[in-house]
C-alpha cells in the first residue's frame, strides 16, 4: 500500500515541477538551479527516473505561495482519496 502511495506522490509532484516550470517559463536547468540539484538530476527527476529528495522537496515548496503550499497538499489528500 505504502509503494502504490509513493508512486502517486511522485507523479503528482512530477506534474506539478512540470506546470511551475512551465507556468514561469523557466529551462531545465534554471528549474535546476533553483531545486540546487544538477541539471542532468532535474533532467532524470523530470522524466520519473528519479522522484524528489526530500530537501529538493522542501526547496521546491519554499518556492510557491504559502497558499499555493496548502492547495497541493490538498490536490494531493484528494488523490488518496480516490485511490481508495
Amino acid at each position: 500500500m505504502m509503494r502504490q502511495y509513493k508512486l502517486l506522490l511522485q507523479g503528482f509532484l512530477m506534474n506539478q515541477i512540470l506546470f511551475y516550470r512551465s507556468e514561469n517559463q523557466l529551462t531545465q536547468e534554471q528549474m535546476a538551479e533553483l531545486l540546487h540539484i544538477s541539471p542532468r538530476s532535474y533532467f532524470d527527476l523530470e522524466h520519473g527516473k528519479y522522484g524528489l529528495s526530500a530537501l529538493t522537496l522542501v526547496f521546491f515548496l519554499s518556492m510557491l505561495p504559502k497558499s499555493e503550499v496548502g492547495n497541493l497538499l490538498d490536490e494531493f489528500q484528494l488523490l488518496i482519496d480516490n485511490e481508495g
